[in-house]
């Protein structure tokens, strides 16, 4: 069956929780949820890369934190972020909840997810549940926390509430960084989730829009970061560069440029 950009659907399926289909294009493969815009992609040649610009300035919280040693993932989807965590990062341990064992299901035989690597463990279930869960434990920070939880509608609703992102806060480390997938061309959910972040950041929040796409990224910190702090980062970013090739001396530029004292007054 021929559907999609012309591409070849490896497998189709439907659950309770919605469509699920697979299609190979060339050396690409795409999750898509029913509807045309790409949930996830994957090179068949290398797995472990980063194929679409969205997930390369997800991490760009690397500029902010470069050495995380235990990393939570609100949204699984095809893996893209965990597989490049676990290749880029070897000694780091990566916590994923997923809403639908469905997803986990497929990420596992289509796209390369290890299942039995133990540096990570996916957990099925709500996102905010789970991170709120991690947050009155009190026994656990996270150096980055990477949310990426959209469905064929648009993104869980519970993954945008207030109490959601105060739980966030809470469970990173000093140093930790959160980076979030947005879509900015929803203009007022777009600040309203911004504004939530700001709060629960207490102000110290940065975005990074994808060029040419829709989304924004949204960065939290623990820490307060000045356009000072980020200028005396680029030769170490230039370093990261060379082995992680994911263009984070763009980003950096681009942070630079958006620090958290512009998206203070953009979003109070």
């Amino acid at each position: 069956m021929r559907l999609y950009y012309d591409g070849l659907v490896v497998h189709q399926a439907q659950s309770d929780d919605g469509v699920i289909e697979v299609v190979d294009l060339g050396n690409t493969r795409s999750l898509h949820f029913g509807t045309f815009p790409r949930q996830s992609s994957m090179s068949l040649l290398t797995p472990h890369t980063l194929e679409l610009s969205y997930t390369e300035a997800m991490m760009a919280c690397l500029v902010l934190n470069h050495n995380p040693e235990h990393v939570l993932v609100v949204g699984l989807g095809g893996g893209s972020l965990v597989k490049f965590l676990l290749h880029h990062f070897p000694e780091c341990k990566i916590d994923v909840i997923e809403y639908r064992q469905d997803v986990v299901d497929v990420a596992h035989r289509f796209f390369q997810v290890p299942s039995d690597d133990p540096r990570l463990t996916i957990h099925v279930g709500d996102g905010y549940l789970f991170t709120q869960q991690q947050y009155y434990k009190g026994d656990v920070s996270y150096d980055l926390l990477l949310v990426d939880a959209y469905d064929h509608v648009g993104m869980a609703a519970s993954v945008g509430a207030q109490a959601f992102f105060d739980s966030c806060a809470g469970v990173l480390s000093e140093r930790g960084v959160m980076s979030i997938n947005l879509w900015g061309s929803d203009r007022p959910l777009f600040n309203q989730t911004m504004s939530r972040i700001n709060q629960s950041f207490d102000g110290k929040t940065m975005i990074l829009p994808v060029k040419n796409k829709g989304n924004v990224i949204g960065l939290a910190t623990m820490q307060t970061v000045t356009t000072a702090n980020l200028k005396r980062l680029k030769n170490r970013v230039e370093q990261q560069e060379t082995f992680l090739e994911i263009n984070l001396p763009k980003s950096l530029q681009d942070l630079t440029r958006q620090n958290s004292s512009f998206i203070g007054r953009l979003f109070p």
